[in-house]
C-alpha cells in the first residue's frame, strides 16, 4: 500500500480560522487521497473549507471512505497547508 504525501482535509469555517492563526493544524489530521472524495465528505458533513495539507505519518483509516477516495490520518501536526475550496467566499 502506497502512503499519500498529502490529503485533502475538511473543516469548518471557524477551524479554518484558528489554522490559519496559529501556522499549523493540529495533530492528528485526517484527509482524503483525492479532492473529489474531500469534497463529497463535505457536502455529507456540512463543512465548508478543503486545504490540501502535505503529510508525513499517514495512516489509512478504518471507515470514512467513500467511492471518490480513501480516508487517511496524520500522526503529527500539519504546517504546511494550503486551501483548494471556500464556500465562504
Amino acid at each position: 500500500m502506497t502512503q499519500p504525501d498529502e490529503l485533502y482535509h475538511v473543516t469548518t469555517s471557524k477551524k479554518a480560522k484558528a489554522y490559519r492563526h496559529s501556522g499549523y493544524i493540529k495533530s492528528p489530521v485526517r484527509g482524503f487521497t483525492t479532492l473529489m472524495g474531500a469534497m463529497a465528505w463535505a457536502i455529507k458533513t456540512g463543512r465548508k473549507v478543503i486545504y490540501k495539507v502535505k503529510v508525513t505519518s499517514p495512516h489509512k483509516l478504518p471507515d470514512h471512505h467513500n467511492e471518490f477516495g480513501e480516508a487517511w490520518w496524520n500522526d503529527g501536526d500539519s504546517p504546511d497547508f494550503q486551501c483548494v475550496y471556500s464556500g465562504d467566499s
